[in-house]
């Protein structure tokens, strides 16, 4: 029997790959009950549960019945947009780590968990190291006026560049406001082969079979290179992030965007 501070978690997007590693996680966390599973794959070709919770595909009926204090999010950009005043409506607070989403969106979002004067986070990357890497990187800007940033992901990935090369360049910026020198060729036999560049910096993204996902920045400068490189191995290296946002998001204020701040790094 779960005890009064049992934190009771939904899973939305449960039936894809992280999704099902939330599930898992969550469902081993001893302060947590998973009290509901969200997907809009019909329930005879989604995964199988735990023995006990319940399966959803509407997300009015859902909410109402599985009382969550917080959902968990990871479907993608579209679907967690039309989820999170959902969420927030029934008196939950929602954890996204859906990539995807802009600017704009996540002030859209900060507004809705202020008018429903309830917590909310979001991270494009709930691994430790990629937070780590974010640091790094913004460390070493300011030494640096070349930098290329290279990612990697599986072939279903739907946006590129990840949402983490978008954060590493966005730190980057922060911390050297000059623009960094991008250097084009005379000649481009092959266009678009330099790539995306955000303010100077260098992005390029690879999708295939074979890669999890792979962040890897480049600092150059005369005489020598600084390499930073981040891999992940498996899904299974985000539940600690998202297990700390879960127990984290209640004692939030609007929307708490990034890993970091949890980390008070």
């Amino acid at each position: 029997m779960a005890s009064v501070d049992t934190i009771r978690v939904a899973v939305h997007g449960a039936a894809g790959r992280v999704g099902l590693e939330v599930v898992r996680a969550v469902s081993d966390a001893p302060d947590m009950e998973l009290v509901g599973a969200f997907d809009r794959l019909p329930p005879k070709e989604a995964p199988p549960l735990p023995k006990g919770v319940p399966y959803y595909t509407d997300s009015h009926r859902g909410l109402r019945s599985c009382r969550a204090d917080v959902v968990v999010d990871f479907s993608v950009a579209s679907a967690s947009l039309a989820m999170a005043p959902l969420v927030l409506g029934a008196g939950a607070r929602p954890v996204i780590g859906t990539t995807g989403i802009s600017d704009d969106q996540l002030a859209y979002l900060d507004g809705l968990c202020h008018e429903h004067h309830l917590g909310g986070f979001y991270a494009p990357n709930f691994t430790v190291g990629a937070v780590l890497l974010v640091k790094l990187a913004a460390m070493a800007a300011p030494f640096f006026d070349y930098v290329e940033v290279v990612e990697e992901h599986h072939e279903t990935k739907i946006d590129a560049p990840s949402g983490t090369a978008l954060a590493i360049a966005k730190a980057v910026h922060d911390a050297h406001p000059d623009q960094f020198q991008h250097t084009m060729p005379e000649k481009e036999p092959l266009p678009g082969t330099r790539g995306g560049e955000y303010e100077g910096i260098g992005i390029h993204s690879s999708r295939m079979p074979g890669r999890m996902a792979h962040h890897q920045v480049t600092f150059g400068a005369p005489g020598q290179t600084l390499i930073l490189r981040h891999d992940t191995i498996n899904r299974e290296c985000y539940m600690p992030g998202v297990l700390l946002a879960v127990r984290k998001v209640r004692g939030l204020e609007g929307l708490t965007v990034g890993l970091d701040k949890l980390l008070e790094i």
